[in-house]
């Protein structure tokens, strides 16, 4: 450990050495005493200035991205206070503000894009690693506002909401080409292209392949001497294809996004043999959107979306003398119309409904060799909510932000999720903000009604939904401009908390409603510039859960993170390192150690119209360190990868 402390404090020695005394670089945020002017939409349903936003929204830029050499959705949001990922060699997990029950699928958190939601509906699964069918390349921006927004959107938006902003044709107005190459024999090519062709024509158009053999991970657990080391042997590969369109005409948009994504699972899950192949993910996501923006007269404006969408998952378990598969396949269509009113003076009023039908809900589970069939399971849902939304200035200060949102959704009776936000803007430099909120989250499909034959998990139909409330105070203040710092204290309560199990009645998995779950914590962030050009950003959060049953799983009571930008002496490259650290957790059956964490990117702009080189090391001092494992795995942690490195090329067209 004394080792790799002294390898960070070099690394931020000599990032603090280099940037002294020289220009920002051309990629540089915006300067601090602009950020509170920062418009997101995410919060809202509506672009306002991040002072005004009722939330303590994070803003990640894409030139954040590019700086820190980001690759995934997770990576990105893991930089906003009180956000930690985790890994289970599959998919990518977040925990926020300390809940992160492993294997949730992320079903508590709601990603957008765009504003639009794109969970599926079977395991309201919010992907956010490779498995995502965005690409970080398509995001102009990046927000992350913690806490409940079910008064907007409805279920999912329990402990977070992440809206991306994607690039628009006009912002690309060209194409770009970008090429990387990572250890563990993998390769990515990208392509963004986009333009306006007319001034009411904008289009958009993104591609990304990657293949990837990946590592061969050493888990103890099947260590036995003279019989295995406990190396799982080329099973750890992945491989993706994703597309997305996006075309404005006038007042329409259309989008479209497709997404196919494989990935080998070398964790030995669900009781498979060890070092064997065949056991694998497979996810494929379709999307598509068309929606009509209109002013109906000065002070109206309406907004019409019809959507549709198809998800399909299939996990491939290798027995001996058994192939067994999960199935899953969903299709869902909807409406979405929002009528927003600005004529009452020091009032922002927006009126919404929306409604979605899910034909297909189908789950699966059968022997493919020797064919039999453990579970077919033929569902639909549909689901449907009103809400209101007010933001009232209440004097040249004070602003209020009031909402409330109706649902009402199949075998559930209608709830009600309200939301209120009290900012005071004492100064240009200070904001204060009081914030409420309650959210809901009902039971997936895959919660209610999976069972495989009643091997290792059994459904349970009679859940109810989950509620949580919430109360914060944050508070960002400008010490100078050059200096920037925010806080926020939070309290939630959990009700009917869903959490997954073992019965002991008869050993099986089932997901039950449990008792009530308390948490509290602090956050503490500031953002400075350092001299001329480094650029410095760090947070620390204290968290802590309490349940019944004792500590709760994968909730680490602090996390800090830094992070450091800035050129590197007179080269002409540009050093971007983050580092961040995570308290010990418990795990399903123990603990796993904490750990700190240090990623370097370092990048160049070519000569001419060459475009711009980029050389990343992730875990940059080769630590090994550990995750909760979720239930179905003989591990109780798993490894995450050690030392890795990657070269990337980007070049305009």
């Amino acid at each position: 450990m004394a080792r790799t402390r002294l390898e960070w404090w070099a690394a931020v020695v000599l990032a603090a050495l280099c940037a002294r005394g020289h220009a920002a670089d051309a990629v540089s945020a915006l300067p601090l005493d602009e950020l509170l002017n920062v418009e997101v939409s995410g919060a809202s349903r509506f672009l306002q200035p991040l002072a005004d936003a009722p939330a303590s929204v994070t803003v990640i830029s894409a030139e954040e991205i590019r700086r820190f050499g980001f690759r995934t959705l997770g990576e990105a949001l893991q930089s906003a206070p009180g956000v930690y990922a985790t890994s289970d060699r599959d998919y990518t997990f977040l925990g926020v503000r300390g809940f992160g029950r492993p294997g949730d699928y992320n079903s508590r958190i709601l990603v957008l894009a765009d504003g639009v939601s794109r969970n599926d509906p079977i395991y309201n699964q919010a992907t956010v690693g490779n498995e995502s069918p965005l690409e970080l390349d398509w995001v102009k921006q990046l927000e992350f506002a913690p806490g409940p927004a079910s008064a907007l959107y409805g279920g999912n938006a329990l402990f977070g909401t992440a809206n991306a902003v994607l690039w628009t044709g006009a912002d690309i107005d060209g194409t770009r080409l970008s090429t990387t190459l990572e250890s563990g024999r993998g390769v990515r090519l990208g392509l963004l292209s986009g333009g306006r062709s007319q001034p009411d024509r904008d289009w958009v158009f993104g591609l990304a392949v990657s293949q990837q053999d990946g590592w061969d991970p050493r888990f103890r657990e099947f260590a036995v001497p003279g019989v295995s080391d406990g190396v799982a042997h080329g099973l750890d590969a992945e491989r993706y294809l994703k597309a997305f369109a996006k075309l404005s005409v006038g007042e329409w948009q259309f989008s479209a996004n497709l997404a196919s994504r494989r990935k080998n699972v070398p964790t030995a899950y669900y009781g498979t043999p060890f070092d064997t192949p065949g056991n694998y993910s497979n996810d494929r996501s379709a999307y598509l959107d068309v929606s009509h923006a209109r002013s109906l007269a000065p002070d109206w404006a309406q907004h019409l979306r019809v959507y549709g969408g198809s998800y399909s998952f299939i996990g491939q378990y290798v027995f001996p003398g058994a192939l067994n598969r999960d199935e899953a396949r969903a299709r869902w269509w909807g409406l979405d119309y929002r009528l927003s009113y600005s004529g009452l003076p020091g009032h922002r009023l927006m009126f919404g409904a929306e409604a979605q039908a899910t034909p297909r809900l189908d789950q699966r589970n059968l022997d493919v060799s020797p064919r039999f069939d453990y579970l077919d399971d033929k569902r639909s849902g549909r689901s449907g909510g009103i809400y209101v939304q007010d933001e009232w200035r209440l004097a040249s200060r004070w602003t209020a932000n009031l909402g409330l949102r109706l649902d009402r959704l199949k075998d559930f009776a209608t709830i009600a999720s309200p939301r209120l936000a009290l900012i005071h803007q004492a100064q240009a430099d200070t904001v204060l903000k009081l914030l409420y909120g309650r959210a809901f989250r009902s039971p997936n499909a895959y919660e209610r009604f999976y069972d495989d034959g009643n091997f290792t998990q059994k459904a349970n139909p009679d859940l109810k939904p989950e509620r949580i409330a919430t109360a914060e105070l944050a508070l960002e203040h400008r010490l100078h401009p050059d200096i920037q710092v925010g806080g926020s204290y939070y309290h939630y309560r959990v009700d009917r908390l869903i959490d997954q199990v073992v019965d002991p009645a008869d050993g099986l998995f089932v997901f039950v409603n449990s008792s009530p779950v308390h948490a509290r914590g602090i956050e503490l962030e500031t953002e400075a510039m350092l001299g001329a050009a480094l650029r410095l950003k760090a947070s620390v959060a204290w968290q802590r859960l309490t349940q019944p049953g004792g500590e709760p799983v994968n909730s680490p009571r602090r996390l800090g993170k830094l992070f450091l930008d800035g050129p590197l002496f007179a080269t002409g490259w540009t050093l971007g390192l983050d580092i961040q650290a995570i308290a010990a957790r418990r795990s399903l059956a123990g603990a796993v150690a904490g750990y700190a964490s240090g990623n370097l990117t370092l990048r160049r702009s070519l000569p001419g119209r060459s475009g711009e080189v980029s050389l990343g090391i992730r875990n940059l001092a080769g630590n090994h360190y550990l995750d909760p494992a979720p239930p179905g795995m003989v591990q109780d942690a798993l490894p995450r990868d050690g030392r890795q490195f990657s070269l990337r090329w980007d070049v305009s067209l």
